[in-house]
């Protein structure tokens, strides 16, 4: 089961989440597509995805099953600033098959706790897919990485390291209070 959580929006580099959909078929690897959310693309993604199963806008509740009942998160946006459902993938323990591009990239670390893929290429994605789904081990450690690095990613210290961020960029050593 390969899941794509977003707004369905063509921004988010739909069209390689297609490609990947039928590159797929035509190789004869038939994955469950399944597809979380809503947006102006929905129905042409149901056109150019037939076999794929649209769920639309969950819950959080029922966003946090259908994280636990995939195999493998599949993220082909590039325009992230942040990317919180590939947080929220990694966190549910579902490995992550991402785009090397915008925010979610950098939760990233290539081969260690996921996999970063050229942003447009459909073999680059089906490749890890694949990699992800028959290698046990390495898809036990990019669980384990996965959810060890978001463990990290509290409100807390997000703030302490914006905080930081903001001092060391305006070249001021005193604390912001």
């Amino acid at each position: 089961n390969i899941l794509f959580a977003s707004r369905l929006v063509w921004e988010k580099n739909l069209k390689t989440l297609i490609k990947v959909y039928k590159k797929s078929i035509k190789r004869g690897l038939f994955y469950n597509f399944i597809i979380a959310g809503d947006g102006v693309a929905l129905e042409e993604l149901k056109e150019a995805m037939p076999a794929a199963y649209f769920l639309g806008k969950l819950t959080h509740k029922q966003l946090a099953t259908v994280y636990a009942s995939c195999d493998v998160f599949l993220f082909t946006s590039v325009t992230e600033t942040y990317g919180n459902v590939v947080a929220e993938a990694m966190a549910s323990g579902l490995p992550c098959v991402i785009a090397n591009g915008g925010g979610s990239a950098g939760f990233i670390e290539d081969g260690v706790n996921g996999f970063l893929c050229q942003p447009e290429s459909s073999n680059d994605y089906l490749g890890k897919i694949s990699t992800v789904l028959f290698d046990d081990a390495l898809r036990k450690q990019f669980i384990q990485k996965g959810i060890q690095f978001t463990s990290r990613l509290k409100w807390e210290s997000l703030t302490e390291i914006y905080f930081n961020e903001l001092k060391h960029l305006s070249g001021k050593v005193k604390s912001l209070e």
